[in-house]
């Protein structure tokens, strides 16, 4: 870290920038802003991706009766994970009963 950045201080930020000071530190939070500089940034949500890896999480980790365990790990409810876990069975029952027919 250079010397100089050390004397700044999350007050002495723009408004703006305390917050993201906070979570990601003085340093890296000047360099998004010079990275950035003029532009106009979004965070879009990640919340999709997340939840897509969480469900592939479910799928490969489920034993059969760690339902309880999954749910902790992952933020979701018991039932959610009873719902996705039960979605996947259709969808291989669905799948199998098509490749019958051809």
């Amino acid at each position: 870290m250079s010397d100089w950045i050390k004397n700044i201080l999350i007050e002495e930020l723009p408004e703006q920038y305390r917050e993201i000071a906070e979570i990601i530190g003085i340093e890296n939070t000047i360099k998004l802003a010079e990275h950035f500089e003029k532009q106009a940034v979004y965070f879009k949500s990640l919340d999709p991706l997340i939840n897509r890896k969480k469900e592939k999480y479910i799928h490969e980790n489920f034993d059969g009766n760690n339902h309880k365990m999954l749910a902790r790990i992952t933020g979701f409810s018991e039932r959610w994970i009873y719902e996705i876990l039960t979605k996947k069975r259709n969808e291989a029952k669905q799948s199998s009963f098509f490749e019958a027919l051809q």
